[in-house]
């Protein structure tokens, strides 16, 4: 493995790799302002919550007989509040727990104080929330989740403590395998609606915080809004296991013996499974990709420059001419993603016949002209997809140890959680052999093939 790499590119990759825990970013707050937002958000989660029962954990030894609980109560609910939905730049503020019997409580680890930004005092680490943590894996805690995907990412980012393997349930997944047209499969939403049976109102964080105000919060106030998630997570997983347990009347009546099949054989098992594949990530190889990127330039250049020409031919050649007005002056200007221009140029100018969809542009009816400029548009159209969602975005998608960390959207995936920049890996084109090439096994890994 060692002869793949120089010394010098061994050393960067094992150099960035290191970088484990990264410090809290930094918000971007109007600091003239700051005092009366926050002052605002106090009193509107204080009304809100003013039956809350929560509680805040401030040290090591609180938090030590808060897990102990959950051991003895052998389920329980977490949930964590970060910087952002990054799981490779952001970080956990802080995270919420609950046992069934037991008060929510809420963990603050990065609460700043507004305008000076330093921490506020008697909040945990994540070096000493580790070891508590991993004691509930170490006694096989079942733990509940809300979009598990995210949560279980950003603790092990940042805590270091893999929960996969007491990842019991998830909510917001398992619902979305029991009703899949339901209008909002938010946290709050389906509590709202199904366990309190419409009654109240339903509030979601922004209806609180601005994202990038949470940091800044006063974890006392902090924790009436982060715990209760903890705690209606738990008592959504209640409502809702009648219905995925093969022998309850609720779920025979229903008729989702199935679904309760797909979703502790298929679904749940997943979780762990895209965990390890975002974690692990897939090595890329910049130097390759660098030489693609200048072949794949020269070569669409070079296609470009052909349809061009072809386009200019058409424009000068007497027996091609229409009296609508000309998008495009000459070949130069010509857009070939453009569908008015494809529109004019092969409907108008060519009377080319339409179908039933009309003067479509699409491929599958390019493809059916099969004439020397519809194919030349097709070639130049997918060499533009192909360079600009593999060849020029993979490389922009690697992270600081040169990996992509890839997510797989389940059927349960909070959509609203993943980047539009994320590469969808999926997509990679079979056929194209050279853009497989820029993945590498991980210096000290070993790369299989089935």
């Amino acid at each position: 493995m060692a002869g793949l790499f120089s010394k010098a590119q061994r050393a960067q990759i094992d150099a960035t790799a290191v970088k484990s825990e990264q410090p809290l970013k930094k918000t971007s707050v109007n600091h003239k302002s700051i005092n009366n937002d926050l002052n605002r958000i106090s009193q509107e989660v204080l009304e809100y919550f003013k039956d809350s029962s929560a509680i805040l954990i401030h040290n090591v030894n609180e938090l030590h007989d808060y897990i102990s609980n959950m051991i003895d109560a052998k389920y329980g609910a977490l949930d964590c509040e970060t910087t952002g939905l990054d799981r490779i730049n952001d970080n956990v503020v802080g995270f919420s727990l609950y046992y069934p019997g037991g008060e929510e409580c809420y963990i603050p680890i990065k609460h700043i104080r507004p305008i000076v930004d330093e921490l506020r005092p008697n909040q945990l680490t994540y070096e000493e929330c580790r070891s508590e943590l991993q004691r509930l894996v170490d006694n096989k805690v079942r733990l509940v989740f809300a979009n598990a995907d995210f949560d279980l990412a950003m603790m092990y980012k940042n805590f270091k403590v893999d929960l996969c393997s007491i990842c019991y349930y998830d909510v917001i997944l398992a619902w979305r395998c029991l009703k899949e047209n339901e209008k909002s499969n938010k946290l709050k939403d389906l509590y709202h609606k199904y366990v309190l049976k419409g009654e109240g109102e339903s509030k979601q964080f922004s209806d609180f915080f601005p994202v990038n105000l949470f940091p800044y919060c006063n974890p006392d106030i902090a924790k009436l809004y982060a715990a209760n998630d903890a705690k209606i997570t738990y008592e959504l997983f209640l409502w809702q296991l009648p219905y995925v347990m093969k022998d309850n009347p609720k779920c025979k009546s229903k008729g989702l013996e199935n679904i309760a099949d797909l979703v502790w054989n298929i679904e749940m098992p997943l979780i762990k499974t895209c965990q390890m594949m975002h974690r692990n990530g897939v090595y890329l190889d910049k130097s390759i990709s660098d030489r693609l990127n200048e072949k794949y330039d020269n070569e669409f250049n070079s296609e470009v420059e052909k349809l061009r020409g072809m386009v200019q031919d058409i424009l000068d050649n007497p027996k091609y001419h229409s009296r609508a007005k000309r998008p495009f002056n000459s070949s130069i200007d010509f857009n070939y993603n453009s569908t008015k221009h494809v529109t004019y140029l092969l409907y108008s100018l060519m009377n080319l016949p339409t179908g039933k969809g009309g003067q479509s542009t699409d491929k599958e009816i390019l493809r059916d002209f099969n004439l020397p400029i519809t194919n030349q548009l097709l070639k130049v159209r997918s060499l533009s997809t192909l360079i600009s969602t593999f060849v020029k975005k993979l490389p922009n998608a690697t992270s600081s140890d040169s990996r992509i960390h890839c997510q797989f959207k389940q059927i349960g995936a909070d959509t609203g959680r993943l980047s539009s920049a994320d590469p969808n890996m999926q997509n990679i084109p079979s056929k194209s052999k050279d853009i497989r090439r820029m993945f590498r096994a991980t210096p000290g890994y070993v790369m299989l093939s089935s």
